[in-house]
């Protein structure tokens, strides 16, 4: 099993990697940790066979593999394909991966309060390996309603980080890491 709180401590920024022809810059980042936010049913292999060869810790949004359905036959695809975690907003998928030994990252929009409260409920019924929720400029909202359920759930932030300065204050708001597909921010 991957012990994803200690990626999370190695490199407070996973490199997410949105197209294809950044996956050399997120090969050469420090992080061990890389989100794989792209991608088509005949070419995910190769790049989790890259990320693999790297030895980077790959987890996949099957809800971004093109030609891949959210169930768990798609999970048991990425497992053998060679991923070590898999990213998605479907509880279902989440429980699937759980279930091969992968990492289960439940994805979740916090749009408004009602989207928290929703993001709540889905952790009082399944409590995944760490909930990303996006945007990250609003992360730290989620903070103390998620650890309430799971006090030791790492919560990353994603989407619209645009600076070094943004991911050290998210970081010291509480937030265990940030996700981000601006490769500049990859360096730490």
């Amino acid at each position: 099993m991957i012990d994803l709180d200690a990626l999370l401590r190695d490199s407070r920024v996973i490199p997410a990697l949105r197209d294809t022809r950044d996956l050399d810059a997120a090969l050469a980042a420090p992080a061990r940790l890389v989100w794989v936010l792209t991608g088509e049913i005949g070419g995910i292999a190769d790049v989790l066979a890259r990320l693999n060869a790297a030895r980077k810790t790959a987890c996949v949004n099957l809800d971004l593999v093109a030609g891949l359905s959210g169930d768990s036959a798609a999970v048991r695809y990425l497992a053998r394909c060679g991923a070590h975690g898999v990213i998605s907003t479907h509880t279902p998928v989440l429980k699937a991966a759980q279930g091969l030994g992968l990492v289960a990252v439940q994805r979740t929009f916090l749009l408004d309060s009602q989207a928290l409260a929703t993001a709540r409920r889905s952790v009082e019924r399944f409590v995944p390996d760490a909930v990303e929720v996006l945007p990250a400029p609003v992360a730290g909202r989620a903070i103390a309603p998620l650890r309430a359920i799971a006090p030791t759930l790492p919560i990353i932030a994603g989407g619209l980080v645009g600076s070094l300065a943004e991911v050290d204050q998210l970081v010291r708001a509480g937030i265990d890491a940030v996700s981000a597909s601006e490769s500049t921010l990859w360096v730490v």
